[in-house]
Protein backbone atom coordinates (compact mmCIF):
# COMPACT_ATOMS: atom_id res chain seq x y z
CA UNK A 1 0.00 0.00 0.00
CA UNK A 2 3.18 2.27 0.31
CA UNK A 3 3.50 2.42 -3.52
CA UNK A 4 -0.37 3.21 -3.81
CA UNK A 5 -0.10 7.10 -3.12
CA UNK A 6 3.52 7.88 -5.71
CA UNK A 7 1.47 5.96 -8.23
CA UNK A 8 -2.12 7.29 -8.70
CA UNK A 9 -0.32 10.46 -7.92
CA UNK A 10 2.44 10.07 -10.40
CA UNK A 11 0.09 8.98 -13.36
CA UNK A 12 -2.24 11.49 -13.02
CA UNK A 13 0.41 13.98 -13.35
CA UNK A 14 1.05 12.05 -16.80
CA UNK A 15 -2.11 12.45 -17.33
CA UNK A 16 -2.68 7.92 -18.06
CA UNK A 17 -6.40 7.80 -18.14
CA UNK A 18 -8.17 6.18 -15.14
CA UNK A 19 -9.62 3.41 -16.66
CA UNK A 20 -6.34 2.22 -18.42
CA UNK A 21 -4.24 2.64 -15.43
CA UNK A 22 -6.88 0.25 -13.07
CA UNK A 23 -6.19 -2.11 -16.02
CA UNK A 24 -2.82 -2.37 -15.42
CA UNK A 25 -3.10 -2.07 -11.60
CA UNK A 26 -5.62 -5.58 -11.85
CA UNK A 27 -3.35 -7.53 -14.19
CA UNK A 28 -1.35 -7.94 -10.71
CA UNK A 29 -3.47 -10.70 -9.90
CA UNK A 30 -2.30 -12.26 -12.85
CA UNK A 31 1.05 -11.80 -12.42
CA UNK A 32 0.78 -12.62 -8.57
CA UNK A 33 -1.26 -15.79 -9.38
CA UNK A 34 1.29 -17.28 -11.79
CA UNK A 35 3.95 -17.09 -9.51
CA UNK A 36 2.51 -18.26 -6.21
CA UNK A 37 1.37 -20.83 -8.43
CA UNK A 38 4.65 -22.16 -10.06
CA UNK A 39 5.90 -25.17 -8.39
CA UNK A 40 9.10 -24.46 -7.42
CA UNK A 41 7.25 -21.64 -4.93
CA UNK A 42 6.30 -24.72 -2.78
CA UNK A 43 2.75 -23.50 -2.31
CA UNK A 44 0.24 -26.16 -1.05
CA UNK A 45 -2.05 -26.28 -3.89
CA UNK A 46 -5.08 -26.45 -1.85
CA UNK A 47 -4.16 -23.73 0.38
CA UNK A 48 -3.44 -21.90 -2.80
CA UNK A 49 -7.20 -22.84 -4.17
CA UNK A 50 -8.85 -21.51 -0.20
CA UNK A 51 -6.71 -18.05 -0.13
CA UNK A 52 -7.32 -17.31 -4.31
CA UNK A 53 -10.27 -14.58 -2.84
CA UNK A 54 -7.53 -12.93 -0.48
CA UNK A 55 -5.13 -12.18 -3.35
CA UNK A 56 -7.80 -10.83 -5.26
CA UNK A 57 -9.10 -8.70 -2.36
CA UNK A 58 -5.62 -7.21 -1.65
CA UNK A 59 -5.23 -6.48 -5.52
CA UNK A 60 -8.95 -4.80 -5.13
CA UNK A 61 -8.04 -2.96 -2.24
CA UNK A 62 -4.70 -1.72 -3.83
CA UNK A 63 -6.22 -0.51 -6.78
CA UNK A 64 -8.90 1.38 -5.00
CA UNK A 65 -6.01 3.03 -3.13
CA UNK A 66 -4.36 3.98 -6.60
CA UNK A 67 -7.63 5.55 -7.65
CA UNK A 68 -8.33 7.49 -4.67
CA UNK A 69 -4.44 9.01 -4.77
CA UNK A 70 -5.19 9.67 -8.52
CA UNK A 71 -8.35 11.35 -8.27
CA UNK A 72 -7.04 13.83 -5.44
CA UNK A 73 -4.36 14.70 -7.55
CA UNK A 74 -6.29 15.07 -10.63
CA UNK A 75 -8.59 17.65 -8.56
CA UNK A 76 -5.43 19.12 -7.15
CA UNK A 77 -4.16 19.82 -10.97
CA UNK A 78 -7.20 20.90 -11.95
CA UNK A 79 -7.81 23.72 -8.81
CA UNK A 80 -4.31 24.87 -9.93
CA UNK A 81 -4.60 24.80 -13.31
CA UNK A 82 -8.09 26.84 -12.57
CA UNK A 83 -6.16 29.10 -10.46
CA UNK A 84 -3.16 29.76 -13.25
CA UNK A 85 -6.14 30.41 -15.70
CA UNK A 86 -8.31 32.54 -13.64
CA UNK A 87 -4.70 34.29 -13.25
CA UNK A 88 -3.87 35.26 -16.47
CA UNK A 89 -7.77 36.41 -17.57
CA UNK A 90 -7.48 38.49 -14.72
CA UNK A 91 -4.64 39.74 -16.58
CA UNK A 92 -6.05 39.33 -20.02
CA UNK A 93 -9.57 41.31 -19.01
CA UNK A 94 -7.81 43.73 -16.53
CA UNK A 95 -8.23 47.87 -16.32
CA UNK A 96 -4.82 47.69 -18.67
CA UNK A 97 -5.00 46.46 -22.01
CA UNK A 98 -2.28 43.71 -22.28
CA UNK A 99 0.95 44.17 -24.32
CA UNK A 100 1.65 42.24 -27.22
CA UNK A 101 4.23 40.92 -24.77
CA UNK A 102 1.96 40.10 -22.23
CA UNK A 103 -0.62 38.50 -24.65
CA UNK A 104 1.86 36.11 -25.74
CA UNK A 105 2.20 34.97 -22.28
CA UNK A 106 -1.54 34.95 -21.48
CA UNK A 107 -1.70 32.75 -24.77
CA UNK A 108 1.11 30.26 -23.75
CA UNK A 109 -0.68 29.58 -20.16
CA UNK A 110 -4.48 29.22 -21.63
CA UNK A 111 -2.48 26.67 -24.77
CA UNK A 112 -4.04 29.05 -27.45
CA UNK A 113 -2.46 31.10 -30.19
CA UNK A 114 -2.73 35.17 -30.10
CA UNK A 115 -3.93 34.50 -33.61
CA UNK A 116 -7.06 32.01 -33.09
CA UNK A 117 -10.46 33.41 -33.37
CA UNK A 118 -12.63 33.21 -30.78
CA UNK A 119 -16.50 33.03 -29.79
CA UNK A 120 -17.19 34.77 -26.66
CA UNK A 121 -20.54 34.34 -24.96
CA UNK A 122 -21.95 36.11 -22.21
CA UNK A 123 -24.72 33.91 -19.98
CA UNK A 124 -26.63 35.30 -16.58
CA UNK A 125 -24.59 33.80 -13.42
CA UNK A 126 -27.47 31.18 -12.70
CA UNK A 127 -27.21 29.68 -16.62
CA UNK A 128 -23.64 30.01 -16.23
CA UNK A 129 -23.82 27.10 -13.60
CA UNK A 130 -25.48 24.59 -16.18
CA UNK A 131 -23.71 25.40 -18.59
CA UNK A 132 -20.06 24.97 -16.57
CA UNK A 133 -22.16 21.20 -15.96
CA UNK A 134 -22.53 20.62 -19.38
CA UNK A 135 -18.94 21.68 -20.40
CA UNK A 136 -17.92 19.33 -17.34
CA UNK A 137 -19.84 16.44 -19.64
CA UNK A 138 -19.53 16.96 -23.25
CA UNK A 139 -14.98 16.49 -22.62
CA UNK A 140 -14.56 17.64 -26.63
CA UNK A 141 -15.17 21.10 -25.60
CA UNK A 142 -14.29 20.72 -22.02
CA UNK A 143 -10.65 21.46 -22.55
CA UNK A 144 -11.01 24.62 -25.03
CA UNK A 145 -13.44 26.75 -23.11
CA UNK A 146 -12.53 29.30 -20.77
CA UNK A 147 -14.90 30.48 -18.12
CA UNK A 148 -14.97 33.82 -16.45
CA UNK A 149 -16.89 35.16 -13.33
CA UNK A 150 -18.04 38.67 -14.23
CA UNK A 151 -20.28 39.24 -11.75
CA UNK A 152 -24.15 39.03 -12.51
CA UNK A 153 -22.83 36.82 -15.83
CA UNK A 154 -20.09 34.97 -16.98
CA UNK A 155 -18.42 34.45 -19.96
CA UNK A 156 -17.12 31.63 -21.94
CA UNK A 157 -14.52 31.83 -24.47
CA UNK A 158 -13.58 29.29 -26.96
CA UNK A 159 -11.23 29.18 -30.23
CA UNK A 160 -12.90 28.77 -33.40
CA UNK A 161 -11.85 28.31 -37.05
CA UNK A 162 -14.83 29.95 -38.34
CA UNK A 163 -14.48 34.08 -38.95
CA UNK A 164 -18.24 34.81 -39.25
CA UNK A 165 -20.69 34.02 -36.41
CA UNK A 166 -22.75 31.97 -38.81
CA UNK A 167 -20.57 29.50 -38.15
CA UNK A 168 -21.72 28.81 -34.64
CA UNK A 169 -21.94 24.84 -34.47
CA UNK A 170 -25.20 23.59 -33.35
CA UNK A 171 -23.49 21.77 -30.63
CA UNK A 172 -21.93 24.43 -29.21
CA UNK A 173 -25.75 26.30 -29.24
CA UNK A 174 -26.83 23.36 -27.56
CA UNK A 175 -24.16 23.71 -24.51
CA UNK A 176 -25.86 26.94 -23.37
CA UNK A 177 -29.45 27.88 -22.16
CA UNK A 178 -30.12 32.00 -22.84
CA UNK A 179 -26.76 33.51 -24.42
CA UNK A 180 -25.69 36.34 -25.86
CA UNK A 181 -22.86 35.69 -28.29
CA UNK A 182 -20.84 38.53 -29.56
CA UNK A 183 -19.38 38.93 -33.11
CA UNK A 184 -16.15 36.27 -33.58
CA UNK A 185 -13.10 38.14 -31.80
CA UNK A 186 -10.58 37.86 -34.52
CA UNK A 187 -7.10 37.07 -32.42
CA UNK A 188 -6.73 37.13 -28.56
CA UNK A 189 -6.24 40.80 -28.22
CA UNK A 190 -9.58 41.33 -29.61
CA UNK A 191 -11.14 39.06 -26.83
CA UNK A 192 -11.57 42.17 -24.08
CA UNK A 193 -13.87 44.17 -27.07
CA UNK A 194 -15.96 41.14 -27.65
CA UNK A 195 -16.16 40.63 -24.27
CA UNK A 196 -17.48 43.87 -23.90
CA UNK A 197 -19.87 43.50 -26.68
CA UNK A 198 -21.41 39.89 -25.13
CA UNK A 199 -21.84 41.62 -21.97
CA UNK A 200 -23.54 44.72 -23.52
CA UNK A 201 -26.06 42.34 -25.42
CA UNK A 202 -26.79 40.40 -22.10
CA UNK A 203 -27.56 43.34 -20.61
CA UNK A 204 -30.01 44.53 -22.97
CA UNK A 205 -32.05 40.94 -23.39
CA UNK A 206 -35.25 41.36 -21.82
CA UNK A 207 -36.39 38.78 -18.87
CA UNK A 208 -38.27 36.63 -21.10
CA UNK A 209 -35.90 35.93 -23.58
CA UNK A 210 -34.45 32.44 -25.02
CA UNK A 211 -31.81 30.97 -27.38
CA UNK A 212 -28.69 32.80 -28.45
CA UNK A 213 -29.13 36.83 -28.96
CA UNK A 214 -26.55 38.04 -31.19
CA UNK A 215 -25.10 41.43 -32.35
CA UNK A 216 -26.94 41.28 -35.88
CA UNK A 217 -30.37 40.62 -33.30
CA UNK A 218 -30.25 42.98 -30.76
CA UNK A 219 -28.36 46.20 -32.61
CA UNK A 220 -30.60 48.23 -32.78
CA UNK A 221 -32.34 47.95 -28.82
CA UNK A 222 -27.97 48.01 -27.71
CA UNK A 223 -27.81 51.10 -29.81
CA UNK A 224 -30.52 52.82 -28.37
CA UNK A 225 -29.89 52.29 -24.61
CA UNK A 226 -26.37 53.15 -25.01
CA UNK A 227 -27.00 56.63 -26.48
CA UNK A 228 -29.97 57.21 -24.08
CA UNK A 229 -27.65 56.54 -21.37
CA UNK A 230 -25.75 59.79 -22.44
CA UNK A 231 -28.84 61.64 -22.99
CA UNK A 232 -28.81 61.05 -27.10
CA UNK A 233 -32.13 59.68 -26.95
CA UNK A 234 -32.92 59.55 -31.18
CA UNK A 235 -36.14 59.18 -30.61
CA UNK A 236 -36.02 63.39 -29.93
CA UNK A 237 -34.98 63.45 -33.68
CA UNK A 238 -38.54 61.90 -34.81
CA UNK A 239 -41.71 62.06 -32.65
CA UNK A 240 -41.66 65.86 -31.47
CA UNK A 241 -41.52 66.89 -34.89
CA UNK A 242 -44.82 64.75 -35.57
CA UNK A 243 -46.82 65.96 -32.69
CA UNK A 244 -48.35 68.49 -35.44
CA UNK A 245 -50.09 65.54 -37.08
CA UNK A 246 -53.43 64.16 -36.36
CA UNK A 247 -53.07 61.08 -34.08
CA UNK A 248 -54.48 59.18 -36.94
CA UNK A 249 -52.21 60.64 -40.17
CA UNK A 250 -49.23 59.96 -36.76
CA UNK A 251 -50.19 56.36 -37.03
CA UNK A 252 -50.61 55.87 -40.52
CA UNK A 253 -47.09 57.53 -41.09
CA UNK A 254 -45.24 55.70 -38.39
CA UNK A 255 -46.60 52.50 -39.23
CA UNK A 256 -45.31 53.09 -42.73
CA UNK A 257 -41.98 53.99 -41.98
CA UNK A 258 -41.78 50.92 -39.71
CA UNK A 259 -43.00 48.41 -42.28
CA UNK A 260 -40.84 50.69 -45.31
CA UNK A 261 -37.74 49.68 -42.56
CA UNK A 262 -38.99 46.41 -42.54
CA UNK A 263 -38.87 45.31 -46.22
CA UNK A 264 -37.14 48.08 -47.69
CA UNK A 265 -39.65 48.07 -50.64
CA UNK A 266 -42.55 50.56 -51.46
CA UNK A 267 -44.71 47.49 -53.03
CA UNK A 268 -44.01 45.27 -50.40
CA UNK A 269 -44.64 47.90 -48.13
CA UNK A 270 -48.12 48.29 -50.00
CA UNK A 271 -48.71 44.85 -49.90
CA UNK A 272 -48.00 44.35 -46.39
CA UNK A 273 -50.05 47.61 -45.20
CA UNK A 274 -53.11 46.65 -48.09
CA UNK A 275 -52.83 50.36 -49.81
CA UNK A 276 -51.31 51.40 -53.13
CA UNK A 277 -47.32 51.91 -53.40
CA UNK A 278 -47.99 55.57 -54.41
CA UNK A 279 -50.16 56.31 -50.94
CA UNK A 280 -46.85 54.75 -49.32
CA UNK A 281 -44.20 57.26 -51.07
CA UNK A 282 -46.86 59.96 -50.31
CA UNK A 283 -46.46 59.02 -46.45
CA UNK A 284 -42.91 58.67 -46.69
CA UNK A 285 -42.28 62.04 -48.19
CA UNK A 286 -44.88 63.29 -44.89
CA UNK A 287 -42.35 61.75 -42.90
CA UNK A 288 -39.83 63.82 -44.44
CA UNK A 289 -41.74 66.95 -44.36
CA UNK A 290 -42.25 66.70 -40.24
CA UNK A 291 -38.93 65.40 -40.00
CA UNK A 292 -36.45 66.33 -42.24
CA UNK A 293 -35.41 62.43 -42.84
CA UNK A 294 -35.29 60.61 -45.68
CA UNK A 295 -35.82 56.75 -45.03
CA UNK A 296 -34.97 55.94 -48.39
CA UNK A 297 -31.87 57.94 -47.63
CA UNK A 298 -29.45 55.14 -46.34
CA UNK A 299 -27.61 57.57 -43.45
CA UNK A 300 -31.15 58.46 -42.44
CA UNK A 301 -32.70 55.12 -42.18
CA UNK A 302 -30.32 54.07 -39.73
CA UNK A 303 -30.87 56.84 -37.50
CA UNK A 304 -34.60 56.55 -37.91
CA UNK A 305 -34.18 52.76 -37.39
CA UNK A 306 -32.83 53.49 -33.79
CA UNK A 307 -35.50 56.38 -33.38
CA UNK A 308 -38.47 53.70 -33.66
CA UNK A 309 -36.74 51.62 -30.87
CA UNK A 310 -37.94 54.09 -28.25
CA UNK A 311 -40.06 53.00 -25.64
CA UNK A 312 -42.56 55.62 -25.17
CA UNK A 313 -46.06 54.37 -24.44
CA UNK A 314 -47.04 57.07 -27.11
CA UNK A 315 -45.94 54.92 -29.58
CA UNK A 316 -46.05 51.44 -29.06
CA UNK A 317 -48.82 50.79 -31.65
CA UNK A 318 -47.43 52.62 -34.07
CA UNK A 319 -45.66 48.96 -35.78
CA UNK A 320 -47.35 46.89 -37.62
Amino acid sequence: MAIAEPLGTRRARQAVPLDSLLRAVRLDFTVLWEHLADPASGMDPALLVRKAGRVWTTVDEFAAHVQEHYLAEQLAIEQADADLQRHYLDRLFGTTRPTEAALERIAGALRVSTSDNFYVAAVSRDDGVVVRRRIRSTPRYGHVCFDYDMGHHSLFRWPTAESALGGLPQGVKDLFADMAVAPVARGLARVRDAAAAAREIMIDLPLDSSGVATLSDRWRSVTRHLLAGVGCDLGQIVFPYLEKCTDLERRKILETVAAYLDTGSLGDTGRLLECHRNTVLNRLNAFEKYTGLDVQRPYDAAAVIIALEWQGAEWQGARP
